[in-house]
């Protein structure tokens, strides 16, 4: 698939030929490399179309050049192409055959022109029988256009001019933009991060480019070594900020934004304002300056473009914000929310209607992109992700191993790579973790060791240990043989990276460097820092007028078995530090408010943590914030404990008012009972005397009524004498026994039964 495509009118087929032999000429390289319908080798086949060509070829396409003419622009099929081209954000190269109308669909696009007076060039078409003659001064600008397209490391000059005996083999160090030149292996992804950045612009949609990958993927080399270099280029659409970290101070450190936009505007002749001014204005979050300043940026970026193309808008800032993470670190300071809070404010407003003002391409890890993407300050943004630093394939490894050489054999240097050296590394690169950097640490250790020799062997690759190995080797490099020396210069080393120079992430329990000041790391283990620094595996640096150190890649923290141990053992307490530290910063970022102390266990385990040797030093920065829970925590020890004394006094006197209360009752009770009793008592003596009165008095009754004689009972049953009718008839029933006569002892008369019945009936009648 082609690198270049070439979009000219059938009746322009003589020109579209003439220009691809010119350039070939002029760069071997392009050999093959330049999509032409009409050539045999790399044009389309019958019946198929340029536009499908160009997007199967859209991971390498890094340039279109249109021949403009009268017959361009009146092709319908011609102005497909060229939207495809744009639609796929894809660098655009206008060359005019002849005399146009400024504007239209191509305006904003760079152009030479290829006809005109002064000096020509004739190019032969069809063997010697035919030539086309082009303007020479067109066809110099139209090829150097194409050569700042160029995404190849081959297009960069080596070595850098400003330090002719750089290594080609960079191993841990941090790339840097003049490093282009031995950057291999990402060409298709630094096509499409181009084309997405050209997107972005081109739309003004989204204001935020975030490279994810996990730890040793590249992201810092891809962005530093990769794009940046390309984006440069591309003066007339990206205009391009210095590198920014966040570190600890995003606003005012060296790495900061206020130095970032300082060095673009001196970059430009732009002196004033100082950089003083530019960091009050980042510390107040005070964005309106900072929008002028940024603004007369742009326009002197523009000012040094060809004035050929006035309708052009003017270049788009880019700021290039390396390890964004740090912004969401324990050590990030309260500098990093300022700076989310200014960046949200910038971008929202950075807008022209034509193109955006300001982009930032950033890098931050996988596994911190959820903390970026939820940070309330950034919430009305749009932003792409970039998340195609996968693992690389065999045949790219292969240009990692054998492009540095090369460059270094180009610039007077001459150093192979024995074949049988390559096919190792290749096989080995296939397996394991961590294969990229240990792959780039290996070649740079056999470089610093045979580089004299001009030739990388496979027997140097076995003296040093092989890839595997490599991390470890450099370790023992630098301890003693002697096992007693050994184990202590190990103790030493455990007291600098435990926990100064390492921690573990929370969120995936994976270890991951921090960043300490030289001051900071234990007296008897800065030797042996120092002797790491000059192995590369540590990176020592200045920074806010301090020295600061770090791990240089973080494949460190698990290649290097000693040191896994050791984070393994104190996972715990590393994160539980971490923990403290951002717990001790929210409350001194809430103007230490009760709310945000710790209590109880919490702060037991703090305290505990806070009191051991190792940590003593490190978190001695939160012992107001420690003092301060402990004091909250013995007055809510103490109000607890009075608190519960007095529940136990009012429980107490509670129960003593209730058992006297009890008492009263009870001595009420007892009383009344009593009278109840006396009372019962009478009245059972009463009723008793009354039921006695009462039966002896019904018996009375009952005899004298059974001794009246027959003559005399009808009448009262009757009702002719006093208490006759029924009660009298029940009186009458109730004083005989029916079945035994009755003798009355008045008259001496033996009363029958059968006579008292017949005096009821006659009573009845």
């Amino acid at each position: 698939m082609s690198r270049v495509f070439l979009s000219h009118s059938s009746r322009d087929t003589l020109q579209a030929v003439a220009l691809k032999r010119w350039l070939v000429e002029q760069d071997l390289s392009l050999e093959g490399e330049i999509f032409l319908d009409l050539d045999p080798v790399t044009g389309i086949q019958p019946g198929e179309r340029w536009k499908e060509a160009l997007r199967r070829s859209n991971a390498r396409c890094e340039a279109v050049i249109c021949l403009l003419s009268r017959d361009w622009e009146a092709s319908a099929e011609c102005r497909t192409e060229f939207r495809t081209a744009e639609s796929l954000n894809k660098l655009i190269l206008c060359a005019r055959l002849e005399p146009l109308t400024e504007g239209g669909i191509t305006g904003e696009w760079q152009r030479c022109d290829l006809f005109g007076e002064g000096l020509s060039t004739k190019i032969p078409v069809d063997g010697m029988d035919r030539f086309v003659s082009f303007q020479t001064e067109g066809l110099q600008r139209l090829y150097r256009g194409l050569r700042k397209a160029g995404i190849g490391a081959e297009h960069f000059v080596w070595p850098p001019t400003n330090d002719p005996d750089r290594a080609p083999y960079r191993g841990w160090q941090p790339l840097e933009e003049w490093d282009a030149a031995v950057f291999f292996g990402r060409d298709g992804q630094i096509v499409r991060g181009l084309d997405e950045l050209r997107g972005m612009r081109s739309s003004g949609i989204e204001s935020l480019f975030m490279i994810l990958g996990p730890s040793g993927a590249g992201k810092s080399s891809f962005l530093r070594a990769g794009l940046l270099p390309r984006l440069r280029r591309d003066d007339r659409h990206f205009a391009v900020l210095e590198i920014m970290r966040p570190e600890r101070n995003a606003l005012t450190g060296e790495r900061g934004f206020a130095h970032s936009l300082h060095a673009l505007r001196s970059s430009l002749g732009l002196d004033r304002p100082v950089l003083a001014e530019i960091k009050d204005a980042c510390v107040a979050v005070d964005s309106e300056p900072l929008l002028q300043w940024l603004e007369e940026a742009r326009s002197a970026a523009a000012s040094r473009l060809p004035a050929d193309v006035p309708t052009t808008p003017k270049p788009t800032l880019v700021l290039p914000l390396d390890q964004a993470e740090e912004l969401f670190s324990v050590d990030a300071g309260p500098q990093a929310t300022q700076f989310l809070r200014l960046l949200g404010r910038l971008l929202l407003r950075t807008r022209d209607g034509a193109a955006p003002a300001l982009i930032v391409a950033g890098t931050i890890r996988a596994d911190r992109y959820e903390m970026m993407q939820t940070a309330p300050e950034l919430a009305d943004l749009g932003s792409r992700v970039f998340d195609e630093l996968k693992p690389m394939p065999v045949a790219q490894f292969k240009e990692v191993i054998l492009g540095p050489a090369a460059r270094s054999t180009a610039a007077g240097r001459p150093l192979r790579v024995q074949p049988d050296l390559t096919e190792r590394l290749l096989a080995e690169s296939a397996e394991g973790a961590d294969t990229l950097p240990l792959l780039s640490l290996t070649l740079a250790r056999l470089y610093a060791d045979f580089e004299g020799a001009g030739e990388l062997t496979l027997d140097g690759y076995e003296a040093i240990g092989g890839m595997s190995s490599v991390v470890q080797t450099e370790i023992d490099a630098v301890l003693a043989r002697d096992p007693i020396a050994r184990e202590s210069q190990l103790a030493n080393l455990h007291s600098a990276f435990i926990p100064w120079l390492a921690t573990i992430n929370p969120d995936n329990d994976q270890p991951t460097r921090r960043v300490a000041r030289l001051v900071d790391l234990p007296a008897q283990a800065r030797p042996l820092i120092d002797t790491l620094v000059a192995r590369r595996l540590l990176i020592e640096d200045v920074r806010g007028g301090e020295i600061v150190v770090e791990v240089a890649l973080e494949s460190l923290l698990r290649q290097w078995k000693e040191l896994a141990q050791w984070l393994a053992t104190e996972r715990e307490d590393l994160k539980e530090a971490d923990n403290l530290e951002r717990a001790a910063a929210a409350w001194e970022g809430s103007g230490r408010g009760h709310a945000w102390l710790l209590e109880g266990a919490r702060l037991t385990g703090a305290e505990s943590l806070a009191s051991k040797p190792a940590f003593r030093n490190r978190l001695k920065n939160v012992r107001s914030f420690l003092i301060a829970s402990r004091r909250r925590e013995n007055d809510r020890i103490v109000a607890a404990k009075q608190a519960e004394l007095k529940a136990a006094r009012d429980k107490q006197e509670a129960a003593e008012r209730q058992a006297a209360e009890l008492r009263k009752g009870a001595r009420v009770l007892r009383a009344v009972l009593a009278v109840v009793t006396l009372i019962a008592a009478v009245a059972i003596f009463g009723f008793v005397q009354a039921s006695m009165t009462a039966e002896e008095a019904t018996a009375g009754t009952c005899q004298a009524t059974s001794m009246l004689p027959a003559s005399e009972v009808q009448p009262i049953l009757r009702g002719a004498r006093f208490g006759g009718g029924m009660p009298g008839a029940k009186q009458v029933l109730a004083s005989h026994v029916l079945t035994e006569p009755v003798r009355n002892p008045m008259t001496r008369q033996t009363v029958l039964p059968g006579a008292l019945l017949q005096s009821l009936r006659m009573a009845a009648r």
